[in-house]
């Protein structure tokens, strides 16, 4: 029985692909849903959670961290530390380092930041997961496909030809991660997409005063009524349509630090085909 419902934000049917690439990473799942790749860095194996909100490229174990930026191969830089803020407003701060090029899986990226894991987050119930991190900062410049429907991750040199029939979205790259727009009535929300969320997260401070609530087992029939507190959002794409969404509500008091509203989380995106277009800032996501 499920007795918690973990919340995390840890600071492709349609698309045919006749053969794998070599950019093409198959994705799995962890206990709450999280979507991890397993990679090869520098020689090294590692499981990595897909966390597009972090704006840092790598999170990873100390030992890690330091078997890799010894690598006299590398062009790397030391850079200031890195502050991080979390939604629960739990602050740290972390040695940080920038890969000028690094070969991920076969693939090229440019100008990696790499960081010591902390693991941060909110979650009700149970433990914030430990794993490795692989953020929005791996991608930036980039398009990259997630398809949560068939399970794999790849980078895109162009948009599909269907691309026209999914729904597109506007997104705004923030220091906090990549910014969508969502409705809670009529009042618009600043959401950001968030794959390192099991759910949707909003803060209670942020919505109306007419905003209707109810229980966690409007979002999970198995989890308590007490558990939490649900509210309905909705977000509408470039040709109007509007699609809906659950979301857990966030009592405490949002930190003053946080410049957004709420998560867009992996409930809103699970069994969909997702793009990323960082450069031109739209997020595509196929039904």
């Amino acid at each position: 029985m499920v007795k918690c419902l973990p919340l995390l934000m840890l600071f492709f049917s349609d698309v045919c692909i006749a053969s794998a690439p070599a950019d093409f990473w198959r994705l799995r799942y962890d206990e709450r849903g999280l979507p991890l790749a397993d990679v090869r860095i520098n020689n090294r194996f590692h499981t990595l959670m897909l966390d597009t909100g972090s704006g840092e490229g790598l999170h990873l174990y100390k030992h890690n961290l330091y078997t890799l930026i010894a690598n006299i191969g590398l062009k790397i830089t030391q850079k200031a530390p890195r502050r991080m803020i979390d939604v629960s407003g739990g602050e740290s701060t972390s040695p940080s380092w920038n890969i000028h090029e690094l070969t991920i899986s076969d693939v090229q990226f440019d100008d990696v930041e790499a960081v010591e894991l902390k693991p941060w987050g909110f979650n009700l119930g149970g433990d914030v997961p430990t794993n490795e991190v692989m953020g929005l900062g791996v991608f930036h410049d980039r398009r990259v496909l997630i398809d949560f429907k068939n399970h794999r991750l790849q980078m895109l040199d162009s948009l599909p030809s269907e691309v026209n029939k999914w729904s597109s979205y506007p997104i705004k790259q923030t220091e906090s991660g990549l910014r969508v727009t969502a409705f809670a009535g009529i009042t618009p929300l600043h959401l950001i997409v968030d794959t390192g969320a099991s759910h949707s997260l909003l803060f209670s401070d942020r919505l109306p005063a007419n905003t209707l609530f109810s229980g966690c087992k409007t979002l999970e029939p198995e989890a308590s009524n007490l558990d939490c507190r649900v509210a309905e959002l909705s977000i509408t794409d470039n040709e109007g349509k509007t699609s809906n969404n659950l979301a857990i509500v966030s009592s405490s008091p949002t930190p003053q630090e946080i410049d957004f509203d709420g998560l867009l989380g992996m409930n809103f995106m699970r069994e969909r085909q997702v793009i990323l277009d960082m450069i031109e800032g739209r997020l595509y996501i196929n039904p």
